[in-house]
Parts: C-alpha cells; sequence; structure tokens
C-alpha cells in the first residue's frame, strides 16, 4: 500500500502520532479539546475517498487491530490508524439515530460526508436503584447541526452525553479517541429519565439467563437472581417477539419484581421514550 502525501490515511497516521505526544505529555483529561483543535488542521474530511479507501483496506500492510467487530457499532466501523496512547475509526451510518449515550473516553468526531443533527443533553440523578441503573431527569441542552468537516469534542462520561440523528442516505464520521477507560462504563439514557450502564459482566448474567431459556425449562424461581438482573432483562428483551411460554412466564416474574422493588415499569418507559423519539425523527425526514 503506497500511501499518497495527502491520502486519508497518512493524515490519520500522523494524527495519533501527534496525538500520542499530546498525551504523553499532558495526559488524557483535556484530549478531547486538543483532538478538536488536531482535526481542525489536519482537514481530513478533505482526502476522504470511499473507493480509495475500499482497495487500501484490503491490502496486507492495513493490519490495525479493530475496535468494533463488523456491526457492533453502526452499519461498517473500521480503524484506520493507531498509536500508542489513541487512535482514529471511521463509522459509516444508514439513515437512523444511535441511542442517548455517554462515552468512556476522550476524543472528537468529525463528520466525512452526510449530515448529523446532533442534540446533547444534561442529566440529573434523583434515584439510585442499582449500581448500574438510576432514574433522573433529562434535559436537552443544544441541539446542532454537523456537516462535512465540522467537528465535535467528546468528553468523559456525563460531562458529554448526546444522540446523533444521522439525516442522510449515508453519513460517514470519523472519531480519533483514547482507548476506553479501564473498569470504566459507558451508558445509555432513555427520554423518560432512565439510565442504564453497560456493565459487562452484568449484561453477560443475562445473556447466560437468556441461552437457558433457549435449551430447557428450570425452576428460575431459585435462581440468584437479583434486581439488577431482572432491570437487564427487561431492557435486553423488550419487544421480543418470542411466544416460548417459559420465556414468557420468565419475563413476566422479573417484570413483576422490578415493579415490586422499585415500583417502575420498564416497557412503560421504554414505550415512553421510543414515542419521543419517532415524533424527532418525523420532524426531520
Amino acid at each position: 500500500m503506497i500511501l499518497m502525501k495527502n491520502s486519508l490515511l497518512l493524515i490519520a497516521k500522523n494524527l495519533v502520532k501527534k496525538g500520542d505526544l499530546f498525551i504523553n505529555k499532558f495526559g488524557e483529561k483535556d484530549f478531547h479539546k486538543e483532538a478538536v483543535q488536531l482535526l481542525s488542521s489536519a482537514k481530513i474530511y478533505e482526502s476522504f475517498n470511499y473507493k480509495e479507501l475500499a482497495l487500501n483496506a484490503f491490502e496486507k500492510s492495513f493490519n490495525h487491530e479493530q475496535n468494533f467487530k463488523h456491526l457492533e457499532f453502526s452499519d461498517l466501523p473500521l480503524t484506520i490508524a493507531r498509536g500508542e496512547k489513541c487512535f482514529v475509526d471511521l463509522y459509516f451510518w444508514r439513515r437512523r439515530p444511535t441511542v442517548i449515550h455517554n462515552h468512556h473516553f476522550r476524543g472528537a468526531f468529525q463528520c466525512l460526508e452526510g449530515l448529523n443533527i446532533d442534540s446533547e443533553f444534561k442529566f440529573t440523578k434523583l434515584k439510585q436503584f442499582t449500581r448500574s441503573h438510576s432514574l433522573g431527569k433529562l434535559e436537552e441542552k443544544r441541539v446542532k447541526t454537523l456537516k462535512q468537516g465540522e467537528i465535535e469534542g467528546i468528553n468523559f462520561q456525563d460531562k458529554f452525553i448526546h444522540q446523533n440523528l444521522h439525516q442522510s442516505d449515508l453519513t460517514v464520521n470519523l472519531c480519533f479517541r483514547t482507548a476506553d477507560v479501564p473498569k470504566k462504563n459507558l451508558s445509555n439514557f432513555l427520554y423518560s429519565g432512565f439510565k442504564y450502564e453497560k456493565e459487562q459482566s452484568s449484561l453477560s448474567r443475562v445473556e447466560r439467563l437468556l441461552a437457558f431459556t433457549r435449551i430447557n425449562d428450570f425452576d428460575y424461581k431459585k435462581l440468584n437472581l437479583n434486581l439488577e438482573d431482572a432491570i437487564n432483562f427487561e431492557l435486553m428483551t423488550y419487544g421480543s417477539e418470542s411466544k416460548n411460554p417459559f420465556f414468557l412466564k420468565l419475563k413476566k416474574y422479573l417484570a413483576q419484581k422490578v415493579k415490586d422493588e422499585t415500583g417502575l415499569n420498564i416497557s412503560s418507559l421504554i414505550n415512553q421514550h421510543e414515542k419521543i423519539l419517532d415524533k424527532i425523527e418525523s420532524e426531520y425526514e
């Protein structure tokens, strides 16, 4: 693979070198500010060429460790440059929104192609139910349109909560970022004010429970299932069309456990969220 002077991959390679220098000297705390400045100076969006990228992505020298698995985030996630402390991802989005979320890293994203309607939020916690779940007030701080070349910084966790509506048939965003901070998790939010942290060991318990339901029946009332398990089960199975009688009994049992211990109806909170999201999306179509 021969990288031309102003090629996307060469610029990305130089970005991570400069990012590493900054982090090694000053740490990660203000990297979201530096990332905005470096992206602004690089003008990398001027070098984006999809056909050229596709050719380069299958060269033997294109061997970057990928940050996301295929379809794990966006319609096509692709890590195009890696440094010691930071890296550059590309995300290809068809016309659909992200969830409302925060981040467990710092950095910035830039629109390379298409159109983003980016909404930023403030979350005020009112009640904590488990280590991963809380209810509060979610307020919209601002709505910004991000077109080609425009940049938004990504601060750590609840210092930057946002949702991105991709309003073109194809939107391509670049993310210049640090690695995930160890032992910290990202969180998702509902318009109804519910916050849930994506703690992997907790989510894995529910995935295991779901796998057991697909094999055979068992006495679920004897399982050591806590409130966190019950809430995550409701979140992860919302909208399920399964008609498995055993699964439906378990789902009803855990929904009642959540209601008895918290007074919450998770399905109702999600329904409220979906109704608001549908209205927002219809306004931008």
